[in-house]
């Protein structure tokens, strides 16, 4: 095979390569930043549902100082009975104390509920607190290995980036420079495998002498319709791969 068509192939590998190592970065800082909003929202669910016991415990402080208010007012108005003058003013008073009653046990009944809904809450508290240890625990072990493998990917384009400028010293400047324009315009697919008689690249036939040549790996041919370098993979060539 031609020497410089053998390079040019190798060095699309290591293209190819460090592309995909370049894809994978860039995807680590909306990943960092996702992790950021799972962090977020973990302390948001638990702040909820600390406000909500809060706003429990405000309504129980407000209705059991109703409660006393109430408790008050009732020994207020039995305090009356002493004055009382006739069996009219004596009813009355009976009934307003018995209203005065019935608003204390209606108190007395909403703060049982709200009781129950405090004990419910401290209880909710307690698993979202172990939920959001956990979660925090979940996102520090995938900051961790993110950043692990944000190095790992650095090292491997370098890696990538010198193998490349070191194949590159080895290939003809204005090969080098037609090979990086096919690579800026196709996508990174400047060389194509040829397997029948049309460019995998752009899917068009290639003449039948241009073919006969791209077989013999002996130059450089490329697809007239797409500009793309042609090779044609050899039985010793698969053997290698």
């Amino acid at each position: 095979m031609d020497e410089q068509l053998s390079l040019l192939i190798e060095l699309q590998k290591i293209d190819v390569e460090i592309k995909s190592l370049t894809d994978r970065k860039s995807q680590f800082p909306e990943m960092m930043a996702a992790l950021e909003r799972r962090r977020a929202e973990n302390r948001q669910n638990l702040d909820t549902v600390k406000e909500s016991l809060q706003t429990a415990q405000k309504n129980k402080r407000e209705r059991d100082q109703d409660l006393e208010s109430g408790i008050q007012k009732v020994e207020k108005l039995k305090a009356r009975t002493s004055e009382i003058k006739n069996n009219k003013e004596y009813q009355a008073l009976l009934k307003e104390i018995e209203t005065a009653e019935l608003e204390i046990k209606a108190i007395e009944d909403e703060v049982l509920i709200i009781m129950e809904k405090i004990e419910t809450e401290a209880s909710a508290i307690m698993a979202a607190e172990k939920n959001s240890i956990e979660e925090e625990a979940r996102i520090i072990a995938d900051q961790k290995e993110y950043k692990a493998t944000i190095v790992k990917i650095a090292e491997d384009l370098k890696k990538a980036e010198e193998k490349k400028q070191e194949m590159i010293s080895h290939i003809e400047p204005s090969v080098s420079e037609r090979y990086q324009r096919l690579l800026a315009i196709t996508s990174g697919n400047a060389i194509v495998e040829v397997r029948g008689e049309s460019c995998p690249g752009c899917y068009m036939s290639i003449p039948p002498q241009v073919f006969v040549n791209v077989k013999k790996n002996e130059s450089l041919n490329t697809c007239p319709q797409c500009g793309r370098i042609l090779y044609y993979k050899t039985t010793i060539m698969q053997k290698n791969s």
